[in-house]
């Protein structure tokens, strides 16, 4: 089969958000049952919640990530596609451990390593970067030959970039979080950004792949947030988080826009540098108070100046984040409208 990529698309998506919505009432109810919940921690009172929501999206994402692979076969970069899905897959099966045995900070660096081997492998991405003041550079380091291997050829890109990439994103994502409907609201308003991207940038094999990979996304994201949505029935869980960083990093990889994606992530590295000043030690909770939330601490989050700022609702501090996320979006599109 062999069908015209929009109407592919089209299905990639609706497939992703009917499975991703058709899989959560049972699990909410199942994981409840089984006593995996958590207290929701900006709400007074600290409400009971389902959590690992992430299974759903996994579910609703990963089987319709696969479908190109049937029905558009002689226009995606198959070789990319299962590189991504397993990356993707591997990540998310390091979330759901760390959800599930709340595993050491230093196995999240490490861990992620071997999740970047498929992507390293298959060798996607490029050869040559532009970078400012320097042009363009030959990320080539030649060949070498190895015993048993035969000749093997060396790409910065390749050995260094990809898990840097995949081990930034992956954690990057799990650093903004804690509120009804921020993580897949923002995760879905970056896969949106990266869509009109891809759509602009070109029509290759491999900006195919990466557009499917980023139309599922959006839609299990989208199904999630309908009970994510304040006031949340379920939690995502850090196998969502890692999932969306994890899958960020393939589709610029894939895509060749790493540019644009690291600009789309720049509310989260402010985030970064932000909890780099409490060694990653300080929560992003506030104080619930007659449905508003305040903080007194030290700003060691974007949630904490924003809350001394505007003493918002839950609601509220979202949607403001969802508008700095959209506004790190537009400065994406414009670098590569600009050519910068």
């Amino acid at each position: 089969m062999n069908i015209a990529p929009a109407y592919a698309l089209g299905i990639v998506w609706a497939v992703a958000f009917t499975l991703t919505l058709i899989a959560l009432p049972p699990l909410i109810r199942k994981l409840q049952s089984k006593g995996f919940v958590s207290g929701d921690m900006n709400k007074e009172g600290n409400p009971k919640v389902a959590k690992i929501g992430g299974i759903a999206i996994f579910l609703g994402f990963i089987v319709a990530f696969l479908l190109p692979l049937q029905l558009t076969q002689g226009s995606i970069a198959p070789d990319a596609l299962l590189a991504a899905a397993l990356s993707i897959s591997l990540i998310a099966f390091l979330g759901l451990a760390d959800d599930l045995l709340d595993i050491p900070d230093v196995y999240r660096v490490i861990l992620p390593l071997f999740a970047a081997l498929p992507l390293m492998l298959v060798k996607v991405g490029t050869y040559t970067m532009s970078l400012p003041f320097l042009g363009t550079v030959n990320l080539s380091l030649g060949t070498v030959a190895l015993p048993f291997l035969g000749p093997v050829g060396l790409n910065v890109y390749v050995l260094l970039l990809i898990p840097i990439g995949v081990i930034a994103c992956s954690n990057l994502i799990n650093l903004l979080a804690g509120f009804n409907g921020l993580e897949a609201g923002t995760g879905a308003i970056i896969c949106a950004f990266l869509i009109i991207i891809l759509l602009m940038d070109g029509n290759s094999a491999t900006q195919l792949t990466a557009l499917f990979l980023a139309t599922a996304l959006l839609g299990a994201l989208l199904a999630f947030l309908i009970f994510n949505w304040y006031p949340a029935k379920i939690f995502p869980g850090n196998i969502t988080t890692y999932l969306i960083g994890a899958s960020i990093a393939a589709i610029a990889i894939i895509g060749n826009i790493e540019k644009a994606g690291a600009i789309l992530l720049l509310p989260q590295i402010t985030e970064f540098f932000l909890k780099a000043l409490s060694k990653f030690q300080a929560e992003n909770y506030g104080t619930p108070s007659n449905g508003r939330l305040t903080y007194s601490g030290p700003t060691r989050s974007l949630t904490h100046l924003l809350m001394k700022m505007f003493r918002p609702t839950e609601v509220q501090l979202v949607l403001m984040l969802y508008a700095i996320q959209i506004a790190a979006g537009l400065l994406a599109l414009a670098a590569v409208v600009l050519h910068i």
